[in-house]
């Protein structure tokens, strides 16, 4: 059951939004770094805290890096891993440099139509079936808030 599981959500992650590509900007400093026409392996991804995200990126464009473009935004829905890894390929990045950070928490009340199936019972010896029914349900849904960023990089002159 676990592998269906697995199978399932990289189904699913292919037919949602990709937010690193969705809220990818390419950097205009970099405009004339070409994309690689031959397929690149997987880039390195390097995970830092966000408050040291800046210095790590300047550790690395001061080491012969350019930056190719960044991604940064704000959801309650997990961004993976495969999918910052199919941006950097996208782009042609050999290096990620990559954070999250906790933002805030939401409560909301959500309602939900479920179906809630009939009854069958017997009383002295005469059984009685209710149908079923769809009932509105309401219920709180808390969200998680995270912060992600990354800058996509390659070495220069490559």
């Amino acid at each position: 059951m676990g592998a269906a599981l697995g199978t399932g959500c990289n189904v699913l992650e292919d037919l949602g939004t990709n937010p690193y590509e969705a809220h990818y900007f390419w950097l205009n400093s970099v405009v004339s770094v070409p994309v690689p026409s031959a397929p690149i392996a997987e880039p390195e991804v390097q995970q830092t805290l966000m408050r040291r995200h800046a210095e790590r990126v300047k550790l690395h464009t001061d080491g012969g890096w350019d930056i190719l473009g960044e991604s940064e935004f704000n959801t309650s829905n997990s961004a993976s891993n495969r999918q910052l890894l199919k941006q950097g390929r996208a782009v042609g990045a050999e290096l990620v440099v990559h954070s999250r950070e906790f933002d805030r928490r939401e409560q909301e009340w959500v309602q939900r139509r479920e179906y809630e199936p009939g009854e069958r019972f017997t009383v002295n010896g005469t059984t009685i079936e209710r149908p079923g029914k769809w009932v509105e349900r309401h219920e709180p849904v808390t969200r998680k808030y995270y912060n992600y960023r990354a800058t996509f990089l390659r070495r220069r002159g490559e």
